[in-house]
Protein backbone atom coordinates (compact mmCIF):
# COMPACT_ATOMS: atom_id res chain seq x y z
CA UNK A 1 0.00 0.00 0.00
CA UNK A 2 1.13 3.13 -0.71
CA UNK A 3 1.70 6.01 1.64
CA UNK A 4 1.51 10.24 2.51
CA UNK A 5 3.17 10.87 5.81
CA UNK A 6 3.21 14.36 7.26
CA UNK A 7 6.08 14.53 10.14
CA UNK A 8 6.38 16.89 13.12
CA UNK A 9 2.80 18.78 12.63
CA UNK A 10 3.30 21.35 15.51
CA UNK A 11 0.55 22.85 17.90
CA UNK A 12 0.45 24.31 20.48
CA UNK A 13 -2.91 23.19 22.79
CA UNK A 14 -4.20 23.31 26.71
CA UNK A 15 -5.12 19.90 26.33
CA UNK A 16 -4.98 17.57 29.37
CA UNK A 17 -5.94 16.11 32.46
CA UNK A 18 -4.27 18.47 34.91
CA UNK A 19 -6.03 22.08 35.66
CA UNK A 20 -2.24 23.49 35.01
CA UNK A 21 -1.65 21.59 31.16
CA UNK A 22 -5.74 23.60 30.66
CA UNK A 23 -4.42 26.85 31.57
CA UNK A 24 -0.82 27.13 30.27
CA UNK A 25 -1.15 24.80 27.50
CA UNK A 26 1.90 23.02 25.99
CA UNK A 27 3.33 22.09 22.42
CA UNK A 28 2.03 19.07 20.73
CA UNK A 29 4.09 17.18 17.93
CA UNK A 30 1.79 15.00 15.38
CA UNK A 31 2.84 12.61 12.49
CA UNK A 32 0.44 11.38 10.20
CA UNK A 33 0.55 8.72 8.13
CA UNK A 34 -2.13 7.77 5.32
CA UNK A 35 -2.57 5.20 3.91
CA UNK A 36 -4.08 5.01 -0.21
CA UNK A 37 -3.54 3.61 -3.72
CA UNK A 38 -1.81 6.86 -5.12
CA UNK A 39 -1.55 4.82 -8.58
CA UNK A 40 -4.01 6.66 -10.71
CA UNK A 41 -2.56 9.85 -8.78
CA UNK A 42 1.17 8.78 -10.33
CA UNK A 43 -0.11 8.77 -13.75
CA UNK A 44 -2.20 11.47 -13.91
CA UNK A 45 -0.38 14.07 -11.63
CA UNK A 46 -3.30 15.64 -10.71
CA UNK A 47 -4.11 16.44 -6.87
CA UNK A 48 -7.69 15.48 -7.22
CA UNK A 49 -6.33 12.20 -7.85
CA UNK A 50 -4.89 11.99 -4.36
CA UNK A 51 -5.63 13.21 -0.70
CA UNK A 52 -4.32 16.75 -0.76
CA UNK A 53 -1.65 16.96 2.50
CA UNK A 54 -2.01 20.90 2.84
CA UNK A 55 -5.89 19.93 3.13
CA UNK A 56 -5.23 17.12 5.94
CA UNK A 57 -2.77 19.92 7.76
CA UNK A 58 -5.73 22.02 7.68
CA UNK A 59 -8.16 19.56 9.23
CA UNK A 60 -5.95 18.59 11.59
CA UNK A 61 -5.01 22.06 12.44
CA UNK A 62 -9.27 22.66 12.52
CA UNK A 63 -9.39 20.12 15.05
CA UNK A 64 -6.31 20.84 17.58
CA UNK A 65 -7.70 24.68 17.08
CA UNK A 66 -11.40 24.00 18.17
CA UNK A 67 -11.24 21.39 20.61
CA UNK A 68 -9.87 20.58 24.26
CA UNK A 69 -9.30 17.00 25.98
CA UNK A 70 -8.03 15.45 28.73
CA UNK A 71 -6.24 12.45 26.89
CA UNK A 72 -3.96 12.48 23.86
CA UNK A 73 -6.04 9.25 23.07
CA UNK A 74 -9.23 11.28 22.85
CA UNK A 75 -7.58 14.24 20.27
CA UNK A 76 -6.50 11.47 17.65
CA UNK A 77 -9.76 9.73 18.11
CA UNK A 78 -11.50 13.18 16.63
CA UNK A 79 -8.64 13.23 14.40
CA UNK A 80 -9.58 9.87 13.09
CA UNK A 81 -13.34 10.97 12.83
CA UNK A 82 -12.41 13.75 10.73
CA UNK A 83 -10.73 11.85 8.35
CA UNK A 84 -12.87 9.02 8.09
CA UNK A 85 -15.72 11.68 7.15
CA UNK A 86 -13.45 13.57 4.97
CA UNK A 87 -11.64 11.09 3.21
CA UNK A 88 -13.62 7.48 3.19
CA UNK A 89 -13.61 6.51 0.06
CA UNK A 90 -9.76 6.98 -0.60
CA UNK A 91 -8.47 6.19 2.74
CA UNK A 92 -7.47 2.58 3.64
CA UNK A 93 -5.76 3.19 6.64
CA UNK A 94 -4.04 5.87 9.20
CA UNK A 95 -1.93 6.39 11.54
CA UNK A 96 -0.91 9.14 13.81
CA UNK A 97 1.53 9.67 16.82
CA UNK A 98 0.90 12.42 19.46
CA UNK A 99 3.60 13.68 21.35
CA UNK A 100 3.76 15.83 24.32
CA UNK A 101 6.77 17.54 26.30
CA UNK A 102 5.81 19.13 28.73
CA UNK A 103 4.07 16.29 31.11
CA UNK A 104 3.62 17.22 34.50
CA UNK A 105 5.16 13.80 36.68
CA UNK A 106 8.89 12.80 37.84
CA UNK A 107 11.66 11.61 36.16
CA UNK A 108 13.87 12.31 33.13
CA UNK A 109 12.36 11.99 30.02
CA UNK A 110 12.18 13.86 26.06
CA UNK A 111 8.31 13.28 26.02
CA UNK A 112 5.54 11.11 26.09
CA UNK A 113 4.14 9.60 22.54
CA UNK A 114 0.78 7.67 21.63
CA UNK A 115 0.27 6.23 18.56
CA UNK A 116 -2.49 4.46 17.00
CA UNK A 117 -3.83 3.35 14.41
CA UNK A 118 -7.12 3.13 12.09
CA UNK A 119 -8.10 0.67 9.28
CA UNK A 120 -11.01 2.55 6.78
CA UNK A 121 -11.50 0.07 4.34
CA UNK A 122 -13.10 -2.61 6.35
Amino acid sequence: MDKIRINNLKFYTKNGVLKEERVLGQQLELDVELELSLAAAGKSDDVNDTINYAAVNDLIAQRVATSSFNLMEGLLAAIFDDLAKQYSTQLHAATLRVRKYSVPMPGLFDNIEVEMQRRFDQ
